[in-house]
């Protein structure tokens, strides 16, 4: 069996890397050079997000979830040909929306069965072993799934509102994700990173309050993002994430690239919630909001995950020095600071930060490509 498909990560995280990079240059085509497409019900900006958090953050999840339910069972998910099959649904439904995006509903079965496919695949084992706690994971896959389903009844015009619904309950969902994965991995990867004594404190307070305001704030978000229930639901939020920021604060985690990239999409997705409340008084506060979720959150934590489980699950050393990842990570970081946090200061330049990020985010998946396409094509070492 080829390397490339004989566990989900490496197909996966290759062609989520490779849609990113191209993702990009085709947004900035769009951005700088006036480049258009038709693409019937939806707008420009809506087709840009969700194919940044269905395509590429899709592409993602799907590699992590394969790979990591394997080590959580000790079961297989999907190797060779049918995990071929299952990438060639994703690759086909994001072909689709450049070559023939008038083809949607199309596409959107395609795309909602490899999401499906996806779900089988890590389902089966965690039942199988009964490592019910896992399910948890699952059952917010299976949100994901809805909000593709309603993103495309929207855009086929079989439900008002469904875009926007589907995005944005697409993206809440993919950062709760994210903040649950990130409780469960973070404060081991820092102990064994830091050669602490003990992983770093995650009281059950905070693990509850972040529960609790994680679904109220969806649902208040879903039904008004602007209302002040809403803004001040995103306040306690970032007070809650900014406590758990603090517990998890070592000065020496900046020496480790692998740990500080994490600790700053946590933070970034921090900011994003502060912003989201400020924006009730400053309504452009809005977009920045939801860019430190998306480049910020979702973007560099996959970036960083990626790597890691790249370089791990190859037989690398993921706490040797890599002065090339270091370069990518900061690259891809600087991105972020000039899309969400420049704007605020400088907004008279808002036009330069914005191709400012889009070439940062392009050259950092640039530099992910050029350090692991190598090592996701060769054998483990």
């Amino acid at each position: 069996m080829q390397p490339i498909i004989s566990i989900g990560f490496r197909l996966f995280f290759l062609g989520a890397s490779v849609h990113a990079l191209l993702l990009m240059v085709y947004w900035a085509a769009i951005f700088s050079l006036g480049l258009n497409i038709d693409l019937k019900n939806i707008s420009i900006f809506q087709w840009h997000a969700h194919e940044t958090i269905f395509g590429y953050a899709g592409a993602v999840i799907a590699g992590f979830l394969l790979t990591a339910v394997t080590n959580w069972t000790n079961e297989k998910t999907l190797t060779g040909m049918p995990l071929l099959m299952v990438f060639s649904l994703w690759l086909s439904a994001r072909l689709i929306w450049f070559i023939a995006p008038a083809l949607q509903l199309i596409c959107g079965l395609l795309d909602l069965l490899f999401l499906l496919m996806i779900l089988i695949a890590i389902i089966r084992p965690i039942i199988k072993t009964k490592k019910w706690p896992h399910l948890v994971i699952a059952a917010k896959l299976i949100i994901i799934i809805i909000a593709n389903a309603i993103f495309y009844a929207g855009s086929l015009g079989f439900l008002s509102q469904g875009v926007y619904l589907g995005i944005y309950l697409g993206l809440i969902i993919e950062v709760a994700l994210i903040l649950t994965i990130l409780r469960r991995i973070f404060p081991m990867f820092a102990q064994l990173g830091l050669g602490l004594s003990h992983p770093l404190p995650s009281p059950a307070w905070i693990d509850l309050a972040s529960i609790i305001l994680s679904l109220a704030w969806m649902i208040m978000f879903l039904y008004d993002s602007t209302s002040v229930i809403t803004a001040l639901l995103s306040l306690m939020f970032f007070i809650i994430l900014s406590i758990r920021l603090w517990y998890w604060y070592k000065p020496t985690l900046w020496q480790v690239p692998l740990l500080w990239s994490l600790y700053m999409g946590l933070a970034f997705i921090c900011m994003g919630y502060a912003l989201l409340s400020a924006s009730y008084y400053l309504p452009y506060f809005h977009y920045f909001g939801i860019h430190a979720l998306t480049y910020g959150g979702i973007g560099l934590v996959t970036f960083s995950m990626m790597a890691r489980v790249s370089l791990g699950h190859t037989g690398h050393n993921v706490r040797a020095k890599n002065p090339k990842l270091t370069i990518a990570l900061v690259i891809f970081t600087t991105g972020i600071v000039f899309r969400v946090l420049m704007p605020l200061f400088l907004p008279q330049y808002l036009d330069w930060w914005l191709m400012g990020a889009q070439l940062l985010w392009t050259l950092g998946f640039g530099c992910f490509l050029a350090i692991f396409t190598p090592i996701l094509l060769k054998p483990s070492q």
